[in-house]
Order: C-alpha cells, then sequence, then structure tokens
C-alpha cells in the first residue's frame, strides 16, 4: 500500500505544485514585460523625433535654395515654420509648402526648448497669445481669391502681388534659419509624459543638426 501511494505522487503533480509553477511563470512573464516597457523603444517618440530632424534639414536646404529666411516656432505641442515675406516686412505662415505645415504631436508628448543657453515658455497650439496675428481686408473680389491661390500655387512667384496671401497669420519664430542654412543655437526635447524617456535634436560641432540618443528617466 505504501509502494503505491510512493509510485502515484511520483507519476505526477499536485494541484499546489502546479499553482506555484503558475505563479512563478506570471511573475517572470510580468518582469519581462515591465522590463520592455521600461527600456524597450519607444516607436512614437522616435519617429517624431525623426520627423523633426528631417523637416528642419529640408528647410535648411530650401532657405539656401531661395535665399530667404525661414523659422521655426516651436509649442508645448506642436511646432510650424515659417517664413519671412520681405515685401511686408513680416513672418507668415507657410502655406505654399504642405510639408512645413503646423503640426501637432501625439497625446503624451511634448516640447522641452533652450535657445542659445536660455529655456523658452512655450504655449499649447491653440493659446493667441503664441500665434499674434496682424488685421488685414477680407478679399473682396475673385481677382483677390486668384492672386492668392497663384501665390499659393508651387513655381509661382510668393510676393508678387501685396494681396498674396493676406490671410496667412503673422507669426514670430523662437528659431532662425538663415538664408545660407545657419540656424539660431538651440536645442529641443521630445519628451514622454512624466519624463520616462526623451530624445534631444541640437546642432553638433560641425553645424549639423542631429538627434541625439534616447535617454531613459528615472522612475
Amino acid at each position: 500500500m505504501t509502494r503505491a501511494r510512493a509510485r502515484s505522487r511520483s507519476a505526477g503533480f499536485t494541484l499546489v505544485e502546479i499553482l506555484v509553477v503558475i505563479v512563478i511563470i506570471g511573475i517572470i512573464s510580468a518582469g519581462v514585460l515591465l522590463s520592455v516597457n521600461l527600456t524597450g523603444r519607444d516607436r512614437e517618440l522616435e519617429k517624431e523625433s525623426d520627423r523633426l530632424l528631417g523637416l528642419v534639414n529640408y528647410a535648411r536646404e530650401q532657405a539656401e535654395l531661395q535665399t530667404r529666411e525661414y523659422g521655426v516656432l516651436f509649442h508645448e505641442d506642436g511646432y510650424q515654420f515659417v517664413v519671412y515675406d520681405a515685401r511686408r516686412g513680416l513672418w507668415r505662415e507657410i502655406y505654399e509648402d504642405e510639408s512645413l505645415r503646423l503640426r501637432r504631436l501625439p497625446d503624451g508628448l511634448d516640447f522641452k526648448l533652450v535657445v542659445e543657453a536660455r529655456p523658452v515658455v512655450l504655449s499649447p497650439t491653440g493659446d493667441p497669445k503664441s500665434q499674434p496675428t496682424e488685421k488685414r481686408p477680407q478679399a473682396k473680389s475673385l481677382k483677390d481669391v486668384t492672386s492668392l491661390k497663384d501665390a499659393t500655387t508651387p513655381g509661382r512667384g510668393l510676393e508678387d502681388d501685396t494681396t498674396t496671401l493676406k490671410d496667412a497669420k503673422a507669426v514670430m519664430p523662437q528659431i532662425m534659419i538663415f538664408s545660407n542654412g545657419d540656424l539660431t543655437s538651440f536645442e529641443v526635447t521630445l519628451e514622454r509624459e512624466g519624463a520616462m524617456r526623451s530624445v534631444t535634436l541640437a546642432q553638433d560641432e560641425k553645424g549639423q543638426f542631429v538627434e541625439k540618443p534616447l535617454v531613459e528617466g528615472k522612475t
């Protein structure tokens, strides 16, 4: 009888033993998932930082090709590129190039900006204080509408007529992109909410605008 019981025990596991194994597997799995969450890739953060890097370098190329000044206006939750309108003597939004339009960051991401070693307080994209405008007369004829359309068509002059782009908002950028491709000295950090991780973009010693390695925050 004693030998039969010993054989039955050695033939399989008890319910308690199975539950203990399940608990151990669960703990290990949770640890792996937590580790990936804390130190794994943040694809959304990487995507947005790569996009900003590409757009700034693209705007530098356009500034040199067109021999005109561009700029970048950062918001707390987005950014936009602007251009200097020499005829009207003001900075304005860009309507001629869709790639340089206003872009908002996905929820959970925000910017930290430092210009010439000084932190800059950023406003949300919807804050009127961050987007000052000037008063202008509205289009009163088909000619005015046609002029606006022609000015925003690639290959057409951007400042051929004082009535063109009259509805464009006047804005003042924090970052200058000069006609020779030079930039205002700055660095911008794209940060995950709670400072979990961040990516900083800035100029290197050679004047190239580059993306620094992702930094994991303290949790």
